[in-house]
């Protein structure tokens, strides 16, 4: 933008740059497009970009010798300043959801409900969420004309909680939480039993396949079981599950484990070995893990 003023004159005259003004309403457009498709856009991108739709912008009217502009980082702050345009922390896991597949579950998850004949008593979700406990603001209040704020060392201490509950929402599971010590300091004379909560332990306080397992025996089902006798509810349940390695990679393992109890406990492979007759439905027998996805 040049400005001129003519001598014994009181007023300024602005002859603005059109290719440059055409090229930030350009710009606008495509940080806008950028933010809906969930894409971060570093400073380095938006100049150079800038500088692009410079020259393409100049062809298309026909400037064969355009002013020159080189995406100065003085320019950005007042395009920026400009077009109110602000830097965000980009944090979540919204973007990463598998949005087709999460408008598909639910009337897949109904059909298998009709089919299965489950209430919504008797299905079930199970989630975990990490909880930094020690972890400080990462931003304060400070006087104009004080000392800086100097900053720490961000504490890594980290629980993990896992919240199940039913879809009715008539029954909320006792909390059950993962931390990295057995007896933690705090707790010496406690009995870690009788806490309000059901303490799990793994070394990075993750939940992993072999710990999920334990979590499923010791907690999940006793809990469920309880809860069915309680409100008279048939014990049929139906669990999801985040689509999660620490999920699904011994999964497997507990359907066999939980198929050898109930043989075992109808004698069904002794009446197998005596008779040398093995069940039709024991060959054709197809067990499908259902997942959450998105």
């Amino acid at each position: 933008m040049n400005i001129t003023k003519s001598t014994g004159a009181s007023m300024i005259k602005y002859f603005h740059n059109q290719v440059l003004l055409k090229t930030e309403k350009l710009l606008v457009s495509y940080l806008v497009r950028q933010a809906r498709r969930n894409m971060a856009v570093d400073t380095l991108s938006v100049k150079e970009y800038a500088h692009e739709l410079y020259a393409a912008v100049s062809r298309k009217m026909g400037i064969a010798e355009p002013k020159p502009f080189n995406a100065s980082s003085g320019w950005l702050q007042r395009f920026k300043k400009r077009n109110k345009i602000t830097n965000i922390n980009i944090g979540g896991e919204e973007a990463s959801a598998d949005r087709v597949a999460a408008r598909e579950f639910p009337p897949f998850l109904r059909e298998i409900m009709e089919e299965g004949q489950y209430t919504d008593d008797q299905v079930f979700n199970m989630d975990e969420s990490g909880l930094f406990w020690k972890k400080l603001p990462s931003m304060t209040f400070v006087v104009k004309n004080a000392s800086k704020c100097r900053g720490r060392k961000m504490q890594k201490e980290r629980i993990t909680d896992l919240f199940t509950t039913n879809a009715s929402g008539t029954c909320k599971l006792k909390l059950s939480v993962i931390h990295t010590a057995r007896k933690p300091h705090a707790y010496k004379s406690m009995d870690m039993i009788k806490l309000n909560v059901h303490w799990l332990t793994a070394r990075k306080a993750w939940i992993f396949s072999t710990l999920s397992l334990s979590w499923f025996d010791d907690c999940f089902v006793p809990d469920v079981k309880k809860f069915c006798e309680q409100q008279n509810v048939p014990f049929k349940i139906l669990l999801l599950l985040d689509y999660a390695p620490g999920h699904w990679i011994k999964l497997w393992c507990w359907v066999a484990r939980v198929f050898a109890r109930y043989a075992l406990s109808k004698g069904l492979f002794n009446m197998s070995l005596k008779t040398g007759v093995m069940p039709e439905s024991w060959r054709m027998a197809d067990v499908i893990p259902i997942f959450k996805r998105g």
